[in-house]
């Protein structure tokens, strides 16, 4: 049995959170969002959240604090997980001055990294779920810092859907007990489930994919030039305003580098020819 209140530490890169867990199903939860950002104990933290269970002592309440305001009141683990990770996500995102932040899912093959940048409900976590169930190793589904140099750096969380994991069978090949957190609002997939033999990695990035499912609709993958993918990557540059000229010659330069692709699709049913053209 693990002493109350013990702290758990959560690092990328020179960013340190602490979180004050309350019992040992906390601490697993922690464990289980946060296993790929190992903390140190030689930086003093950024910020400390507190998680703590509260009212009737039959149902209590999970609850989650910091700076002395409320995130989180409710039953759900995994709407605490999702409010805890959104928010050590923006602070990430608001101390970040030497990379480019971009709203995008990542993964890698061989030498070749592919980063889907693009807004919330154009399909990038499903998209990442395909590709790393065909083969491809995780790097993340919703952020990636990349350097001038085109290095990525991914936040590498747990696979985040906007539906149960139920209504996806095509995703796991094997039970998924005790690595997946889910209710009505969503479900969280430990990446470990894809690839078990997960190594961190900081490729760099090859190709630029920028997505939009629309249902029903016919697979379509088309060349974007230089100019115009960057100026699609502005729209997903989340720390624009931390950099100089908002980051906007860095990102041209990246994306010159690079190879990128619009894709519209409706099904998966094409997505293995799609691909073979996205290398070739």
């Amino acid at each position: 049995m693990m002493s109350k209140h013990r702290i758990y530490k959560v690092q990328f890169g020179r960013h340190l959170f602490a979180i004050e867990c309350c019992d040992e199903t906390i601490w697993k939860l922690m464990d289980f969002l946060f296993v790929d950002f190992s903390g140190s104990t030689l930086v003093e933290p950024l910020i400390t959240y507190r998680i703590s269970r509260e009212g009737c002592s039959s149902r209590p309440k999970l609850c989650l604090f910091s700076k002395g305001r409320q995130l989180y009141s409710g039953l759900s683990e995994y709407l605490l997980a999702y409010t805890l990770m959104n928010d050590v996500i923006y602070h990430i995102i608001d101390k970040t001055d030497s990379q480019h932040a971009l709203h995008a899912g990542a993964v890698w093959y061989d030498d070749q990294c592919v980063v889907f940048p693009g807004a919330s409900g154009r399909g990038k976590s499903t998209l990442t779920s395909w590709f790393i169930s065909n083969g491809f190793q995780y790097l993340t589904d919703e952020l990636v810092f990349i350097s001038n140099e085109r290095i990525v750096y991914p936040l590498t969380r747990p696979v985040n859907l906007k539906v149960r994991i139920s209504e996806m069978p095509w995703l796991l090949k094997e039970n998924g007990k005790g690595r997946i957190i889910e209710d009505r609002n969503g479900s969280m997939i430990s990446h470990r489930l894809f690839n078990s033999k997960f190594k961190p990695r900081n490729p760099k990035v090859t190709h630029f994919l920028f997505p939009e499912y629309r249902k029903g609709a016919q697979v379509s993958l088309k060349k974007m030039s230089p100019a115009r993918s960057s100026l699609y990557l502005l729209r997903s540059h989340v720390n624009a305003r931390n950099l100089s000229d908002h980051g906007i010659a860095g990102l041209s330069g990246i994306a010159r580098k690079c190879s990128s692709f619009e894709l519209i699709y409706g099904s998966f049913d094409d997505l293995p020819l799609i691909v073979s053209s996205l290398f070739n």
